[in-house]
C-alpha cells in the first residue's frame, strides 16, 4: 500500500508511479490500478515478478471479477498486454511469460516463500518473430511507436 506521504514525495520529485493490471479489478472505483485512473507519469505493468502470470491469474479469478474486467478471456495474457498498452501511462512493461501465454508454472516468485522461486528461465528461441510482430502491431495500434 502506497501512503499519502509517499505519493507526495513521488510527485514532488516528479518520479513515475507504478500501476499493475492484475490489481485493477475488484476494488473501489478510486483504485489507482484501474485503467481509467492511470496517470501519465507512471509505468503500467501487466504483472510483477511477485504476481502470477496473466494466464495463472485469470484461471484463479472469481467469475464476478472476470465479468468486471470486460475481457473475453480467450487469451488473457494478450488481453492484459493490450489493456496495458492502451493505458495513458508513459511506459508499459510486460513479462516474457505473458508474451508467451504461460501459466502458473512460469511464475517467477511467490512472496513469503524461500523455496522454488526464480526457477523459470526464458530459453533461447522462445520469443519469436511472430511474438515481436504481434507486440509491434499492438504497440503501433496504441500510438506507442515514435516516428
Amino acid at each position: 500500500m502506497i501512503t499519502k506521504p509517499v505519493e507526495e514525495l513521488r510527485d514532488r520529485l516528479q518520479m513515475p508511479g507504478m500501476v499493475v493490471m492484475e490489481f485493477a479489478f475488484g476494488g473501489p472505483p478510486s483504485n489507482p490500478h484501474r485503467p481509467e485512473n492511470h496517470r501519465r507519469r507512471s509505468v503500467v505493468y501487466v504483472a510483477t515478478h511477485d504476481c502470477d502470470t496473466a494466464v495463472g491469474w485469470w484461471r484463479t479469478l472469481p467469475k464476478r471479477i472476470r465479468a468486471e474486467t470486460g475481457l473475453p478471456g480467450v487469451e488473457p495474457s494478450w488481453e492484459l498486454i493490450d489493456l496495458a498498452l492502451s493505458s495513458r501511462a508513459d511506459l508499459a512493461i510486460m513479462q516474457a511469460q505473458d508474451v508467451l501465454g504461460l501459466g502458473s508454472e512460469a511464475r517467477m516468485n511467490m512472496p513469503g516463500t524461500s523455496k522454488g522461486n526464480w526457477q523459470w528461465q526464458l530459453r533461447p528461441g522462445e520469443l519469436t518473430a511472430k511474438h515481436a510482430a504481434r507486440l509491434r502491431a499492438l504497440t503501433a495500434a496504441h500510438g506507442r511507436i515514435r516516428a
